[in-house]
């Protein structure tokens, strides 16, 4: 189980779509919400990468979310979630993004037994008429670059 998000009685996540799922992080986790076309084809950062995205000066690696998350993005037109961890900054092309919502995790169904997503996915909501499945950001960031996760199960 995930201490740092079972003990948070309330959070605010940025919702955002990919392809048909939708998917929720942390709101504090992510830095920046851009227009995919500012990324540039440029793979020297890191050989998985789709691309980069130039933040404070750095280049940050782009990745597309099949790999990790099992879905791809159904648009030409991606926006790039700037995510942060304690390792690196990077960015997830997304379909869509919306305004933040806060909730209580405590009403989430816990899936952090999945055990093949190592640690992404802790959690899922149905805030409307659709489930979402909440992430780790530090679990996705590690998943992104090929990192062994430092996660205690």
């Amino acid at each position: 189980m995930h201490e740092a998000v079972v003990d948070i009685e309330a959070v605010d996540l940025l919702l955002f779509d990919i392809g048909r799922e939708q998917f929720a992080l942390p709101l504090n986790a992510v830095i920046a919400v851009h227009d995919g076309g500012l990324m540039h084809s440029h793979r020297s950062v890191d050989e998985r990468s789709v691309g980069v995205l130039r933040m404070d000066g750095a280049f940050v690696p782009v990745f597309e979310p099949t790999r990790v998350l099992g879905v791809s993005r159904a648009g030409a037109d991606p926006f790039v979630l700037m995510i942060g961890s304690d390792i690196a900054r990077v960015g997830l092309l997304a379909d869509f993004a919306e305004a933040a919502l806060q909730v209580s995790l405590h009403t989430s169904r816990d899936l952090s037994g999945l055990g093949s997503m190592d640690g992404v996915v802790v959690g899922a909501l149905r805030p409307a008429d659709r489930w979402v499945t909440v992430l780790e950001a530090k679990a996705l960031v590690h998943a992104l670059l090929a990192v062994p996760s430092t996660h205690a199960d």
